[in-house]
């Protein structure tokens, strides 16, 4: 493959023709993505950065990793002396380690150089922070390669003509020149599977198959809805590899790593409808990925079946067709239904795995009370029908930012501020963190995990259900019982009362998501 043309000073240069270095420490470079426990999806965001900043001489390591990871991962900064480090900054509490491990990288005296969506949508904010030094707007394949390339010492050091990069100036002021166009051929660059540590820790179960494995073959989303950060980032835009690309790096998945399925991790799979149709029969594996209710009639519905899909993700969002026209989802209330219904209908062996928000700007409770109702009557449809409810986050740029600053709602000072901000908090004025994290307990319980007890925990799931039909969840007392048997030395036993008594959902990677089980121990029997 000719490696891509880069933007030098306004002049396209190809990598072979810059001067080259030997590879040492001052040419590797680190990328991180921590993660939460269960985010075991690839970070592919790094992977293709790593593989554009190879490409122009750079030696990549990739870090996927937990919080507990952070003093190890430190020490290696330490040892190695990279010329930057890289952080895909994912909003929410993995911001916690990713702010530690950028204080501790700069007090080192090596750069810090955030990515990824959370900074793409505030990059001046993010740079406002004395441990940040740049931040990669947006798509960073081309971007980081002539940071890397300034920073070395290949071409001058001016940063205003890198398109994509924000920037401190002299006085210490952020600053930010210009978006980059996105990448016109996403086959220029591919994920680097095989710099992984350890790609077998992405396999997940998909129906019955047990070594699925995500992959991303497209970027961005053509839909608008108010509360995405597609609208910010992506502009709605919507392009893919091509097939030849996606089949060769499926055919190499299979080769090296057995797997047996595929879980198209995309945004939005079906961006262009019948030819990823195609591009699914010539793969032709078994898969999952995301739809949308209107693509759900019988006859899609039927080829679905036919070529094996196994789960899908979809975005319901609400129940009401008032909020669901305010987050402007382009979407029927009545197609909800009738769509899910075909899918358990035509193909009851596929999983779906509904998500909905609340919360939103000038929803009111009569409106949050159709959701729940509406998630009542999917989950009745069958056992496969899985609902997961979020609480709206308010995200800068997005359609409904406005609306949410208009009704109260004050952003975060810091990026420590942005720490707290989770979907399953009350991240706004107008809704309760208590009574939120306590309804996205039970819904986990009830339409997630699908938990069904033994009969003598028939009065917990009824006060459960009382709980979700009335929207009350206020005093909580039962959670909190059953959080503080948890971490009780009685934990052994009621991991044992949990194992036969209980019983969860697990057709999917999601596992067993409810009732403790993690704490309890239960999680690897999935």
């Amino acid at each position: 493959m000719t490696q891509p043309a880069i933007p030098v000073n306004d002049v396209l240069v190809r990598p072979d023709s810059l001067p080259q270095t030997p590879t040492d420490a001052s040419d590797t470079i680190f990328l991180i993505n921590f993660r939460n426990h269960r985010d075991m999806y690839p970070p592919f965001g790094i992977m293709y950065v790593a593989d554009a900043l190879e490409k122009v001489g750079f030696d990549c390591r990739l870090f996927h990793e937990t919080e507990a990871f952070l003093d190890e991962f430190v020490a290696e900064v330490a040892r190695e002396r990279p010329l930057f480090v890289g952080f895909s900054a994912i909003t929410g509490p993995q911001i916690k380690p990713t702010i530690e491990a950028s204080k501790q990288v700069q007090e080192l005296g090596i750069p810090v150089v955030w990515g990824g969506v959370h900074a793409t949508i505030m990059p001046l904010e993010v740079l406002k922070e004395a441990y940040v030094d740049f931040v990669v707007v947006n798509e960073g394949e081309e971007t980081a390669q002539e940071l890397a390339l300034m920073l070395a010492g290949r071409i001058p050091q001016e940063w205003a003509q890198v398109a994509g990069l924000a920037y401190k100036q002299a006085d210490g002021s952020p600053f930010f020149v210009r978006e980059r166009p996105f990448l016109q051929n996403l086959d220029d660059y591919r994920p680097r599977w095989d710099m992984l540590a350890d790609v077998e820790a992405y396999l997940i179960p998909s129906g019955p198959y047990r070594r699925a494995i995500p992959v991303y073959i497209s970027r961005g989303c053509p839909f608008r809805c108010g509360f995405c950060y597609n609208e910010v980032v992506m502009k709605r835009t919507w392009r893919q590899h091509s097939d030849e690309f996606i089949i060769e790096q499926i055919a190499w998945l299979k080769e090296n790593y057995q797997i047996d399925a595929v879980d198209y991790a995309d945004d939005y799979l079906f961006g262009r409808i019948k030819p990823m149709q195609r591009l699914v029969e010539k793969v032709g594996m078994p898969w999952s990925g995301q739809v949308r209710v209107q693509l759900l009639k019988p006859e899609f519905v039927q080829w679905m079946a036919d070529t094996g899909c196994q789960w899908v993700n979809i975005g319901v969002e609400s129940g009401s067709q008032a909020v669901l026209d305010r987050m402007t989802k382009d979407q029927e209330a009545d197609q909800i239904e009738s769509g899910i219904g075909n899918l358990v209908k035509y193909a009851p062996h596929i999983e779906a795995n509904c998500s909905f928000i609340v919360g939103l700007p000038e929803e009111a409770p009569t409106e949050t009370k159709m959701t729940f109702d509406l998630i009542e009557r999917l989950a009745a449809l069958s056992d496969n029908v899985r609902c997961s409810v979020c609480v709206y986050m308010p995200y800068p740029g997005t359609p409904l930012w406005p609306q949410a600053l208009a009704m109260g709602y004050t952003p975060p000072q810091n990026q420590e501020g942005w720490v707290e901000m989770d979907l399953n908090r009350g991240n706004t004025p107008w809704v309760s963190d208590e009574e939120s994290q306590v309804m996205c307990d039970i819904n986990d319980i009830l339409f997630v995990g699908r938990s069904q007890g033994h009969w003598l925990l028939r009065p917990y799931y009824a006060l459960l259900r009382w709980r979700w039909r009335n929207q009350q969840f206020r005093f909580y007392w039962e959670g909190r019982l059953k959080n503080r048997l948890i971490h009780s030395p009685l934990k052994p036993i009621i991991a044992w009362l949990t194992k036969k008594m209980v019983r969860w959902n697990q057709n999917t990677h999601k596992g067993t998501v409810s009732e403790g089980a993690e704490l309890l121990g239960l999680e690897a029997e999935t």
